[in-house]
Formats: structure tokens, sequence, C-alpha cells
């Protein structure tokens, strides 16, 4: 890892992506408060890059052509790596990944995932599902390690197992909001299955399959949770410390949709305090 102070331009490029990432309320930055500045401000880089490109898929508002907007941020991302970026989050990004040492692939798979939900193709098995939730949530899970400075086999299985299971939770707070966009993730093969119409993820509250759907999803989630706990190394639980955070506030927020009973697919946010406290429990080793 470098230690050279960062230019002035660079510390202006973090601060801007900073202010992307503060305006998010995201729940994955909750989980990394307690960083060492360097660490932090790289997150920053890193989320906001996530953000910019994820909203190319996401965000309504947004004009023009989307998959040529996306083939830019390639482009900025093939430039950081290369120490070339112009925009102030590839500049950041460039920094952050020299500074670390982090994996351009995990950017590419990121990116392969973005493009999978602009072109918008139904997912036909739980297997494609898992390597979605791969590219656009376990590969932020692995750049996480990476500047944390951790690597290995292990930390990769935990990165993975946590990363799935936390996209899978985003799945199944967002059905219905997904749906109603024109995006279904529930694979065909399992709503199939369970005899789950497509009308039905529209509705306020889930039908019978559905709920049986659902609840499966659920436990296929909580499987990947536990399968990342006995992958993480005992040496390691301090220094990921901030993964397990995010992965707690993840589980939590499945707890609550799972009280409700998935009784309403409108989508369900933590309170910042929520995911804050939820954090904080397992910054100081409690609920880990």
């Amino acid at each position: 890892m470098s230690s050279a102070a960062p230019s002035p331009v660079v510390q202006g490029a973090y601060a801007h992506c900073a202010g992307i990432a503060r305006r998010s309320g995201s729940s994955f930055l909750a989980a990394f408060w307690m960083f060492p500045r360097e660490q932090r401000r790289a997150l920053h880089a890193i989320y906001a890059f996530c953000r910019l490109v994820d909203d190319i898929a996401d965000d309504p508002a947004l004009r023009g052509d989307r998959a040529m907007l996306l083939e830019r941020w390639h482009e900025e991302l093939v430039d950081a790596y290369r120490g070339k970026a112009r925009h102030p989050v590839g500049i950041a990004l460039g920094d952050a990944v020299h500074r670390f040492r982090l994996p351009e692939q995990c950017f590419l798979d990121l990116l392969a995932g973005i493009e999978a939900d602009l072109r918008g193709a139904e997912i036909e098995t739980f297997a494609e599902l898992e390597h979605y939730c791969y590219c656009v949530a376990s590969t932020i899970g692995l750049l996480v390690c990476g500047v944390r400075g951790l690597r290995g086999p292990r930390v990769r299985d935990y990165a993975v197992h946590l990363g799935i299971a936390v996209q899978l939770t985003n799945v199944l707070r967002d059905v219905g909001e997904d749906a109603a966009a024109g995006r279904v993730y529930l694979a065909r093969e399992d709503r199939e299955a369970l005899g789950v119409a497509p009308r039905s993820l529209l509705a306020r509250s889930p039908s019978e399959p559905l709920a049986r759907l659902l609840a499966l999803y659920a436990e296929r989630a909580r499987a990947r949770y536990a399968l990342a706990q006995r992958a993480l190394p005992d040496e390691l639980r301090r220094a990921l410390r901030p993964a397990q955070a995010m992965g707690a506030i993840y589980r939590d927020l499945l707890d609550a949709l799972e009280r409700r009973g998935f009784s309403s697919l409108s989508p369900l946010r933590l309170s910042k305090a929520r995911r804050v406290a939820v954090a904080a429990r397992v910054w100081v080793g409690i609920g880990t």
C-alpha cells in the first residue's frame, strides 16, 4: 500500500466522492464509519463509482443512451487504472486502486452486472441470480477486504457469501418496486415451481404462493449469511468488523421483512439511527 499523501487535486476528488456518499444515506456506509481516514476515503471513491454506474440502470430521471453512458464509465475505469482519469470520481478511484492494489476484475464484474440490468433479460435459474448477486454485491465485499489489506481463499469465500446474502436481502426488500419498474429478480424456475403468477408481484399483499417463494429466498439468504460466518477466519474477525457490521445491518433488515410476513411489497427501510446502532454493536463486539 502506498503511504504518499494525495495531491490537492486527488484530495478534492475524494471530497467529491464523500459528498456523493453522504447524500446517499446508504446502509453500506453506516458499517464503515470507524475506518481509518485513508481507508474511508477509498471506500467513498469505490461507493461513488458504484453509485453512479448503478444509477445508469436504476435512476428513472436519467436521460440519454444508458448503454453509452455505461461504456463511458467503463472507459473512465480503464483510465483510472492507467492514471489518466478526468472525472473526480475516476481520479479518486485511480488513487484508491493503486494505493490499495485493488483488482480491476472486481469492477469489470460489477459493470457486467449493471449491463445485465440494462438488458433486462429474465433470470431463468437461481444459479443465474447468484451470479448476478456476485457481480453487483460480492465484488464490493472483495474490494472492501482489499482496502483492509485482507486477501486469501477464506477471505474471498467470506466476501462472496456475504455479498450474495446481502443482495438476496435487497431482492426480497424490493420485489414490488422492481416489478413495477419491469424487473423481476426472482428466478423463473422458482416462480414456476411454486405457481407464482407474474401479476402477483405487483399486489400490495403477497399471495400464498408468493409468500412461500419469498420465505424460500429468505431461507437461502440466511444460509449464505451462515456460510459467510463459517468462512470468516477467527484471526481476522476484528479486522473484518466493518464487513460484519454491514452483514448485521442487512440481517436485521431480513428479520424485519420476515416479522411483517412480507405482508406488504412496498420497500422497507431501516432508519439511519437503527443502522448505526446495529453497526456499533458489532464494532464493540456484541452480536457478531
